[in-house]
């Protein structure tokens, strides 16, 4: 049942129905903590040299931090800036990255005296797909308070944003922490504001559904969110019909993987809005994931035989 909440990423706030002993609780804050230090250390040094960062996602399920610590950086030369700097001045061990991490531009590392693995990223994305400029988030950012410190971190709006694009196009699957997250995280979301930002990526459809299975789940447990109940209603006013409708009559299993033929359905469809937008690149992109699925699942078949890390 432990390792079920570590997977699910709840495993600090199920300790008391777990009955954890206490070394073991000891631990687990032991690694939060450092998580902290790390973000302490880094959003320090980026500051003094100029690198302008945003917290990704990573303080958006705490008190579980995870396994590592995502910034998000300003621009591309900055992020160069904050890569070299990491390698030449901090001593990070570059880390091995999927295919797809490659496309995005991702950099991970870890540094000396941390367990965790720090992440900067160039843009939020899965193959190169665009979704927003990132120069748009700088503008919002604000300073907020967690946990007895001052944090760059997006806009509510903008957090619940990138919080269903990671789900739906990066992870591909939904944690206990999307379930149990979401309905706080909206709370002071501007709905109004967040359609005109999904519209604008063109995830209408994937929206929807995240929309419809984090309801199921709420459903299932008897838990009400009012909120998440306007944003369904006013998401199938602008964006019309649920098309992944077939898709959510599925058995509730956490962690909860989107299908495969669910996946390359909203890829398709965002690749087709992308292109009637003029994305050509980003619809190029999209339009890799259908074999780039089926490819990873290869490979996974010869257990990474074939390839590196695909997807």
């Amino acid at each position: 049942m432990a390792e079920l909440a570590k997977h699910n990423k709840v495993l600090l706030r199920a300790a008391p129905l777990l009955s954890l002993p206490k070394e073991k609780l000891a631990e687990l804050q032991a690694d939060v903590d450092e998580g902290f230090r790390l973000y302490d250390t880094m959003s320090k040094n980026f500051e003094s040299n100029g690198i302008d960062f945003v917290v990704l996602k990573s303080f958006d399920s705490l008190p579980e931090l995870g396994h590592d610590l995502d910034f998000l950086i300003s621009s591309p030369s900055q992020f160069m800036a904050g890569k070299s700097f990491l390698v030449d001045k901090m001593g990070g061990k570059p880390q091995e990255l999927t295919h797809c991490d490659k496309l995005v531009g991702k950099f991970s590392c870890f540094l000396p005296g941390f367990t965790h693995d720090f992440e900067i990223y160039p843009t939020v994305s899965q193959l190169g797909e665009e979704y927003f400029s990132p120069q748009e988030l700088f503008v919002r950012r604000i300073r907020s308070r967690v946990s007895g410190r001052d944090v760059w971190m997006m806009t509510d709006t903008d957090r619940v944003f990138i919080r269903v694009i990671h789900a739906v196009y990066r992870h591909n699957f939904l944690k206990l922490s999307d379930v149990v997250d979401f309905p706080r995280l909206i709370q002071n979301c501007s709905l109004d504001e967040l359609m005109v930002r999904v519209d604008a990526a063109g995830m209408g459809d994937s929206f929807l559904f995240f929309l419809a299975t984090e309801k199921r789940f709420l459903d299932h447990c008897r838990v009400e969110s009012p909120k998440l109940d306007e944003m369904l209603i006013k998401a199938r006013n602008r964006f019309g019909k649920d098309r992944l409708g077939l898709f959510e009559r599925d058995r509730l299993v956490l962690p909860y993987r989107i299908s495969t033929s669910g996946l390359i359905i909203l890829f398709l469809f965002k690749a087709g809005r992308d292109l009637a937008r003029g994305r050509v690149k980003s619809a190029l992109f999209c339009a890799v994931a259908p074999p780039l699925f089926l490819l990873d699942f290869v490979n996974a078949v010869f257990r990474q035989k074939l390839f590196k890390r695909i997807w």
